[in-house]
C-alpha cells in the first residue's frame, strides 16, 4: 500500500496524481523546492550582475568607440544617451575637453586646460586625480605651441580613455568575483567545507549587498531541519523580491508559498514514523527507472492506444503507472 507520493511542482503531474491520492498524501520533493528557489535567485542575480557590472562595462566600451569616432569625424553625434552616472560624468568631461581644444590659440588652450584640471568637476570625478596627474605630465616645459596642439590633444584624449579603461577593468574584476560569489551564497551551510566558508566571508565583504540574500537562504535551509512546531512561514521569502525582480524569482516564491504544506509535510511524517527520523525526503524514482522511462519515450514500443501504453509501460517498469490527463488530451 502506498501512503505518500513525492512529486515536483509540475501542474500536469499533480493533475494525474490527484486522481489517485489525496492532498494529504502528496509531498513536494525537498530537492525540487530548493532547486526552484535557487534557480529563481540565480536569474535575479544574473539580472543584478548585468545591472551593476555588464551594462556599465558595455557603456564604457561604447564611450571609447564613440570618442574615437568623434575624433575622426567632428560631425558625429555628441549628445549620446548613457544610462549610468559614472558614464555621464566621463562623457561630460570629454565634451568639455573638446570645447577647450576647439580654440585656435594654443596659449588659450593651455590656460583653459590647466583651469579645467583644477576645477571642482575634476576633483569630484572618481578618476579625476589620476587624469590630472597624467595630463600635467604631458604639458610641454616651454609651453604649448600651435604646431604641437594636434599631438597634445591626441595624448590628452588617450589619457581620458586610459581612465575609463581602468574603470572598465575594475568592473570586469568585480564581475568575475561576483560569478563565484553567487553560487556560494546559495550553498546549504551544512554542506559547506572550511575553504568555502572562507571564500564566502571574502565574497560578502566584497559584495555586502548580497548579505540579505545569504541570510534568507540560511533561514530557508533551516526550515527543513527544525521541528514542525518551530518552523516559520515562508512569507520571509518575500523580502527577496521587489518590483524590478526577475519574473522567475517572483514565480518561484509564489509557488513555494502556495505549496508550503506539501513541501514540509515530510517533517510531520517523520514524527509519526520514527524510523524515518534521519530522512530529508522520500525518494520515489531512481536513476535506473529514469533511464527506462527515457528509453520508452524514444522507442514508444508501439503504444498506439491508451490500453497498450498502460500495459506495456507498467510491465516494462514492473510497477503501476498513472496516466496524467494531459496525455489523454494528446
Amino acid at each position: 500500500m502506498i501512503n505518500y507520493i513525492t512529486i515536483d511542482f509540475s501542474e500536469r503531474l499533480a493533475a494525474g496524481v490527484k486522481r489517485f491520492f489525496t492532498d494529504d498524501q502528496i509531498l513536494k520533493g525537498t530537492f525540487h523546492a530548493v532547486q526552484l528557489l535557487t534557480n529563481g535567485i540565480l536569474k535575479e542575480l544574473t539580472r543584478l550582475k548585468n545591472e551593476k557590472y555588464a551594462d556599465r562595462i558595455k557603456e564604457f566600451l561604447y564611450l571609447r568607440r564613440h570618442s574615437l569616432k568623434l575624433e575622426r569625424d567632428n560631425t558625429a553625434e555628441k549628445n549620446i544617451n548613457v544610462q549610468f552616472r559614472e558614464s555621464k560624468i566621463a562623457w561630460e568631461l570629454y565634451l568639455e575637453l573638446g570645447s577647450i581644444f576647439s580654440a585656435h590659440d594654443s596659449c588659450k588652450i593651455e590656460a583653459d586646460l590647466r583651469q579645467f584640471l583644477n576645477s571642482t568637476k575634476i576633483r569630484q570625478w572618481k578618476g579625476g586625480q589620476d587624469f590630472k596627474e597624467g595630463c600635467e605630465a604631458l604639458f610641454p616645459k616651454r609651453g604649448l605651441t600651435q604646431k604641437g596642439v594636434k599631438y597634445f590633444k591626441t595624448t590628452i584624449y588617450r589619457a581620458w580613455r586610459g581612465i575609463i579603461r581602468g574603470f572598465r577593468k575594475d568592473l570586469e574584476e568585480q564581475k568575475s568575483g561576483f560569478n563565484d560569489a553567487r553560487f556560494l551564497i546559495l550553498t546549504n551551510p551544512i554542506n559547506m567545507k572550511a575553504y568555502q566558508r572562507r571564500e564566502l566571508r571574502k565574497a560578502l565583504k566584497q559584495f555586502p549587498w548580497l548579505r540579505p540574500i545569504r541570510q534568507i537562504m540560511v533561514n530557508f535551509y533551516y526550515q527543513f531541519r527544525v521541528a514542525p512546531a518551530k518552523r516559520a512561514s515562508l512569507t520571509f521569502l518575500l523580502n527577496l523580491v521587489s518590483e524590478e525582480s526577475h519574473p522567475r524569482l517572483k514565480s518561484a516564491i509564489k509557488t513555494l508559498m502556495k505549496y508550503e504544506k506539501q513541501v514540509f509535510r515530510f517533517q510531520v511524517i517523520q514524527q509519526e514514523n520514527p524510523e524515518l527520523k534521519d530522512c530529508k525526503g522520500i525518494m520515489v524514482v531512481n536513476e535506473t527507472s529514469m533511464r527506462k522511462v527515457n528509453r520508452l519515450y524514444h522507442t514508444q514500443l508501439g503504444m498506439r492506444t491508451l490500453d497498450s501504453l498502460v500495459m506495456r509501460t507498467s510491465h516494462y517498469l514492473d510497477c503501476p503507472i498513472i496516466v496524467a490527463p494531459s496525455v489523454l488530451e494528446k
